[in-house]
């Protein structure tokens, strides 16, 4: 990874980081247990592949995408009544070979993602209704092709960190925000084939949070309604945007005083959750708010954080769903953990289950509301069923699961 690449990923390799210096710490200790005879090493390291998720999609009702650190992106089902968990199917890489740091959804067959720091990559599907090279018959059983093409932006904008594909007017738009703090709106034509850049907008903070990491990116957008999409940056701005234009409705701190920036974003009617890294013991990582025209009020938060001594603790993602006619947000946490929240009638934010998802670290989500499954993707790939609680559950304390567990009903 080049260093401009590894600088835009910092906050979230950290932990791995940390990890890996203590697997070194352990390993140093073994070697010196040795007798002096066998000190002579004929290991060289060449290098450690980091195959931490960034990104998680659902594809469709049956499939959904992880975009891996490594530029890999695999695609799983859910599992049958005799397998155990999420089942791979296909598995595709980005044609730069670089981190996987964006995906965006547009249809069961089509997504984008990011490529390099002046390209996206539009996929598709091949559909298998269409006659193309005639291929032997023991060939169908391979995995379905995928074909791509890459879209160019301007050199200063830089790597896309989030998208969210719009439709509005009777047109189609995909909106891109990127790691210089630039947002680009682009025309989606030809049934989803073709991309074009109509809008560049710097959506930069005037005055950006005074973090150690001075990052701009653009981390995550979601869209609300009548065509206007809110984006969350690392320099602490929540930002409205009204598309075609691109016309700033509103801009607000998601936390006043936040020391930390925006790692990502969860909408559900008019319901916006943040999610970011709590700094001291009376911060907070997850924040309410209600989106109005041209407005975003301040609601709740809660510090979502099991072990109370830590200095920080960031949130990485976030998902909602509506869960027996209550909406609901679920967060991940560096801690391994999986939050579900409860969104309280009067704006609050009220912790109903945790459960523990991975290793140290926290995991990509996303909600799939035609299956109510959700799905959580760290190094571990985790399945969810989303159902409300049966009251034998409500009466019982919430119990983490165990880390492997491939799925579990809330």
């Amino acid at each position: 990874m080049k260093l401009d690449g590894f600088a835009r990923v910092l906050p979230r390799v950290v932990l791995l980081l940390a990890m890996a210096c203590q697997h070194s710490a352990l390993a140093q200790d073994q070697l010196d247990t040795t007798p002096k005879t066998l000190t002579q090493q004929v290991l060289t390291p060449v290098g450690t592949t980091y195959p931490y998720t960034q990104q998680l999609q659902w594809l469709d009702a049956g499939r959904f995408i992880v975009g891996r650190l490594d530029g890999s992106m695999t695609l799983f089902r859910p599992p049958g009544p005799t397998e155990w968990g999420p089942m791979l199917t296909d598995v595709l890489r980005t044609p730069a070979n670089r981190g996987v740091e964006m995906m965006a959804v547009r249809d069961e067959r089509t997504f984008v993602t990011s490529n390099d720091s002046t390209t996206i990559t539009l996929w598709r599907e091949r559909d298998l209704s269409v006659a193309e090279d005639a291929e032997p018959a023991l060939l169908d059983r391979l995995p379905r092709a995928f074909r791509y093409q890459n879209f160019a932006y301007d050199t200063d904008v830089g790597t896309a960190n989030s998208a969210v594909f719009v439709t509005h007017g009777n047109r189609e738009y995909l909106v891109t925000g990127h790691e210089n703090g630039f947002v680009l709106i682009w025309s989606v034509t030809r049934n989803g084939r073709q991309l074009a850049v109509l809008k560049k907008i710097d959506v930069r903070s005037p005055d950006p949070i005074p973090s150690p990491f001075q990052l701009w990116n653009v981390r995550d957008i979601v869209s609300w309604r009548d065509g206007v999409v809110i984006t969350g940056s690392e320099d602490g701005d929540l930002v409205m945007l009204q598309l075609p234009q691109g016309n700033v409705l509103a801009r607000k701190r998601y936390n006043p005083a936040a020391q930390r920036g925006i790692n990502g974003l969860a909408i559900l009617d008019d319901h916006l959750v943040a999610v970011a890294c709590s700094v001291g013991p009376s911060d907070k990582n997850t924040w309410l708010f209600r989106v109005r025209p041209a407005e975003l009020q301040s609601q709740g938060s809660v510090d979502l954080k099991q072990n109370l001594s830590l200095p920080q603790s960031f949130a990485f993602r976030a998902a909602m769903a509506s869960v027996g006619g209550q909406p609901h947000v679920f967060a991940t946490t560096q801690e391994g953990l999986l939050w579900t929240v409860l969104v309280t009638p009067d704006g609050q934010l009220q912790v109903q289950a945790v459960s523990s998802v991975d290793f140290p670290i926290g995991e990509a989500i996303d909600y799939n509301p035609a299956t109510s499954q959700l799905a959580a993707v760290g190094v571990l790939v985790n399945l969810f069923n989303v159902a409300p609680p049966t009251p034998a559950q409500r009466q019982q304390a919430p119990k983490a699961a165990p880390p492997q567990a491939p799925s579990l009903v809330h």
